[in-house]
């Protein structure tokens, strides 16, 4: 029997599903608009880094490809995954890309200091020996300092064109560097002098880098052995017995469990690297 009470409930119910659904198109285009200007930035940062590929390229990529697997495999849950995962791919692979130009940059970077360093014992200025470096050494440092050197040409300040160079390469030795040239262009003082001490400095931290990173390859071997193992072991399970892993696979449950085991191995698997990660 229906009271007062039940009947406030159900209008409650009722005036709360419509309100959600009214707010839906208006959340639906705050996310369109907000995912749009986080293309055109990952765009622009892919320019930066000389990599050709459109954002929109690859989100196209995606869907046609669990298009595809959909398709073949004949599951909704493989199309759906592959076509979501393209929503987050262009950042996943800007940030991969960055990382791994990051390290090539750093390990480049002793050289171009000594390149700097001879330019100016030789009574050239700091541009002039980031000319050299541009145009003598291999990408992607030679890039790097080109746009740095173009930037300068154009008329931004040398500090500030080396300012820039820090926020789209990941490294603390590159900020110590930059840091530095800009405190002595700033209160003066013998730049040659600061550069010898800057290769010294940076010589030793690698060696010490070079420890830790040797002290700590037991337990990334670990992350990526423990990640892989189970996975290696449903193959052969799958070779050995089908019938026994044909229901995680053919049931719907057992693909959404599957890409759920996915996505939190992921997220372990960076939440471990961090751990081991030791910063210097």
């Amino acid at each position: 029997m229906f009271t007062m009470g039940h009947l406030a409930i159900f209008a409650s119910l009722f005036l709360f599903m419509v309100g959600i659904v009214e707010m839906i198109p208006e959340l639906f285009t705050l996310y369109h608009e907000r995912y749009k200007a986080d293309l055109v930035r990952t765009s622009r940062e892919l320019d930066k880094f000389f990599l050709n590929v459109k954002p929109t390229k690859i989100l196209i990529g995606a869907v046609v490809l669990g298009i595809v697997l959909g398709l073949t495999s004949g599951s909704w849950i493989v199309a759906v995954s592959v076509a979501l995962g393209g929503l987050v791919a262009p950042k996943i692979i800007l940030s991969i890309y960055k990382d791994i130009r990051s390290s090539q940059f750093e390990a480049q970077l002793m050289d171009a200091l000594l390149l700097i360093n001879n330019s100016l014992r030789s009574g050239l200025d700091m541009a002039a020996g980031i000319e050299r470096v541009s145009t003598t050494m291999k990408p992607p440092i030679s890039e790097e300092f080109g746009l740095v050197l173009n930037s300068y040409r154009l008329g931004t300040q040398l500090e500030t064109a080396l300012m820039d160079l820090t926020t789209r390469i990941r490294s603390r030795t590159l900020e110590t560097v930059v840091y530095a040239i800009a405190i002595q262009r700033e209160t003066g003082g013998n730049i040659i002098k600061t550069f010898d001490q800057l290769v010294l400095t940076i010589r030793e931290e690698s060696k010490l880098q070079k420890k830790v990173r040797a002290m700590t390859s037991q337990g990334r071997t670990q992350i990526f052995f423990l990640a892989g193992f189970p996975w290696v072991l449903a193959v052969v399970f799958f070779f050995l017995s089908p019938a026994f892993m044909a229901p995680a696979l053919a049931n719907p449950w057992g693909q959404i469990v599957i890409v759920f085991l996915l996505i939190w191995e992921a997220i372990g698997i960076l939440v471990t690297k961090k751990i081991v990660t030791v910063d210097i």
